[in-house]
Order: C-alpha cells, then structure tokens, then sequence
C-alpha cells in the first residue's frame, strides 16, 4: 500500500509539472497582480482601492476576494503625493521577509510623476496590515518614477527594490535588510523611449533575469502592453536581450505578447516556475483579468511561457 501511495504521489507531482497553466475559473478581475504561494494557499494582490486581495486553495483555479489591505489612508500620503484622492493605491509586490509578509505598493496619479512608493507588513498576507511608512518619491523635475516597485532577494542574501514607469527607466537600488529602505547608490538598469515599467527581477541559475513591459496598458482591448525580458550575470547588470542589444538602449527578447481574445498582457509577477499577469479581454469588454502560466526555460536558458490565445 505504501509503495501504491508512493506512486500515486509521484504521478501527481509529474502531472503538476506537466501544467503550463491555471485558467482561475469566473477569469477574476486583476490589475498589477502580486502573488504570494505559502504551502496549500495562494494570494494575489492588485490595484484597487485600499489595494485589492484575492485567496485560493486549489493552486489558482477559484478564488475568493478578501477585504482590502487599507480601510483608510496612511496620513503620509497626503504629503508625498497631494493630487492623489482616496484610497487609489497601485502595483503591490508581496514578500516574506524575517517571519513577516511585506508588501510594497505605489500612489500616483495616471501619467505624472509625482508618485510614491510605500511599505506595508502584515503576521500573513490574509490577516490585518500595519502600515510602515514611506519608502522613495518622486517629483516634478525627477529623471525617475517611484511606481511599480519589485523586491529581489538575491543568493546572497542582499534585498533589492527595481522599481519604475516610463520617465528615466527602471531604476535599482539596494535595500537595508532592517529597515528596508534605500542604502548605497541607486542606478538606472534598463531604459526604452517609447514606454518600460513594471520590473521583475528573478535568478535562474547563474543568470539574473529582468522582466518589464513595454508599450501602453489600461486602454482595454487597444492595450499593447507587452512583457520582455533580458538577463545578466548580476542583479547590477548589464541586461542584455537574447541578441545582445542593452536594455539600457531599448533592447529585451519579448516573451509574451497579444492574442485574439486575450490583450495587452502585462505587469508580470514571477515567483518559483509560477508568472502572473493581468490581460483585456475582447470578450468581456476588455477588462482586465488574472492570467496564470507555469515558466520554462529553453536549451541556452532563456524563459518560455504559452502564448495567448
């Protein structure tokens, strides 16, 4: 019987491995979707007001919304971003760091950048969150914006923050493994003209991989947001795409694109083999939904995912 179990433990793993990806069933709604795996529980975050929340317990194929992290807010938004009204909050980024879940977000207001990115700590994602303060800011005048922030724990043990939209680029700056805020020099690591944001940086063997998405989201079906990718030998750079070409200069392999239904894919979130996304969809009025895929990887090392449909 053992041996039976055994087997049946095996298969299940192997079939698991063989899923390229999750359709979540009633496609939820999602924007700038985070996700956070802690064993048998899955947890998504998103823009919205108070920064949506989302549980699942079947590994993504039904969720469940949970009230949002913020019921009011935090008095230094005010501050940090004044044109910014209620409780509009933008792009989390979910982490577990010294036995509690943290969770980076942005305020702004849509295509200015004076913006802010700000810090939240929680015992578990789907408990009750204790503001943390502020974290970096940007003004009028500044090369950079302090939007779409991602946390990168490096082997080593060193924390870093990539974060940008549009503007200079994507910037990088080390993060102090206490306080969690900025130490040492900040630096631009990928750059492109017609539109860059949300980075995603993640290690996969001896290459440090950078995801971004290029082009314009948040038009609905006439989104042509588009995710990309480039890769160095450190979190520092520099990026290269898979045909050489900088990514301080434009260059990045793309990855995933549009399809007839699904549009505009983007602002990824990868965690382990798991990447997730948000995408308009042509059949529901071009609302932007939760997009699930398994991550692979091709001979010379470069990341594979299903196109969609």
């Amino acid at each position: 019987m053992r041996a039976l179990l055994a087997l049946v433990a095996v298969l299940a793993l192997a079939l698991a491995a063989q899923v390229s990806a999750v359709e979540p069933a009633g496609a939820p709604g999602a924007h700038d979707p985070t996700l956070l795996i802690q064993g048998g529980r899955w947890f998504v975050f998103t823009t919205g007001r108070g920064l949506q929340r989302l549980e699942s317990t079947d590994a993504g194929r039904t969720w469940h919304r949970l009230a949002p992290v913020f019921s009011e807010a935090p008095a230094w938004w005010a501050d940090a971003v004044p044109e910014h009204r209620g409780l509009d909050a933008w792009a989390p980024k979910l982490f577990e760091h010294r036995g509690r879940t943290w969770l980076l977000y942005s305020i702004s207001t849509f295509g200015r950048n004076r913006s802010a990115i700000g810090l939240a700590s929680s015992d578990g994602p789907g408990g009750e969150w204790r503001d943390e303060g502020l974290v970096v800011q940007s003004r009028p005048g500044d090369d950079f914006n302090a939007i779409d922030p991602d946390l990168f724990a490096d082997a080593d043990g060193r924390l870093w923050m990539s974060y940008g939209s549009f503007w200079g680029g994507i910037r990088l700056t080390e993060l102090d493994g206490t306080t969690l805020r900025p130490i040492g020099e900040t630096r631009f690591i990928a750059r492109r003209q017609a539109g860059i944001e949300a980075p995603t940086l993640m290690r996969h063997g001896g290459w440090v991989y950078l995801f971004a998405s290029f082009d314009l989201c948040c038009k609905g079906v006439e989104s042509n947001y588009n995710i990309r990718v480039g890769r160095a030998r450190s979190v520092a750079g520099p990026f290269l795409a898979k045909d050489g070409q900088p990514m301080m200069e434009g260059g990045a392999t793309p990855l995933l694109g549009s399809g007839a239904r699904w549009k505009g894919p983007g602002h990824q979130d990868v965690v382990g083999d798991w990447i997730v996304h948000h995408a308009y969809d042509a059949q529901n009025q071009g609302k932007p939904r939760l997009r699930i895929k398994r991550l692979g990887w091709s001979e010379d090392g470069w990341p594979v995912i299903p196109q969609e449909e």
